[in-house]
């Protein structure tokens, strides 16, 4: 009997927690949406939105020439590898979008379940993959991931763990890409 308590006890804990760390980010991710006061950052946010996976595909084959072998197998594998789990991951969880307040000025849609943000996931892996290459650009990349992530949390796409989660698979993907490649 002293188990069985001890057992619910901790699963109570952990079920009140989770509950309250869900109402945390769903008030947060909330409180940082778009709240269409100010046209010029609505069009900037939603630009970075929608340019991030075409800007990454562009850079992507610009610097296909410029990287030894190995560097481009790593830049290749990352993108496509990130993607497959982070499709696994959204139908697996199958997490609702967040309620938006922010109403898009651009074309926006939300046809897959939200968690993780693949947007923020390859975003993150080809930031971390492009500084491991070129360590002059990791300020830029890193900029551009963080601005590539909040772009969906601005626009309501994204719960802030979403972006969070997809961040962290993106910068391990990148990481365990390059790495591998590595003599």
């Amino acid at each position: 009997m002293k188990y069985f308590i001890t057992v619910f006890f901790i699963f109570y804990q952990c079920f009140a927690t989770e509950s309250a760390l869900l109402k945390i980010d769903q008030n947060l991710s909330l409180a940082l949406q778009g709240s269409n006061q100010h046209p010029f950052l609505d069009y900037t946010m939603e630009t970075i939105n929608l340019a991030s996976l075409p800007f990454e595909g562009i850079t992507l084959l610009q610097t296909l020439n410029s990287v030894t072998s190995t560097e481009k197998e790593a830049l290749i594998t990352t993108i496509p590898l990130t993607g497959i789990l982070v499709g696994v991951l959204k139908y697996s969880v199958d997490r609702k979008r967040p309620e938006r307040t922010y109403h898009p000025r651009l074309w926006n849609t939300r046809i897959t379940p939200s968690f993780p943000s693949g947007h923020a996931a390859v975003s993150s892996g080809f930031a971390t993959v492009l500084s491991s290459i070129h360590p002059g650009y990791s300020p830029y990349a890193v900029i551009y991931a963080l601005l590539s992530g909040y772009s969906q949390i601005y626009t309501g796409n994204h719960f802030i763990t979403d972006v969070l989660s997809g961040w962290l698979i993106g910068f391990t993907i990148g990481n365990i890409a390059y790495q591998s490649t590595l003599p």
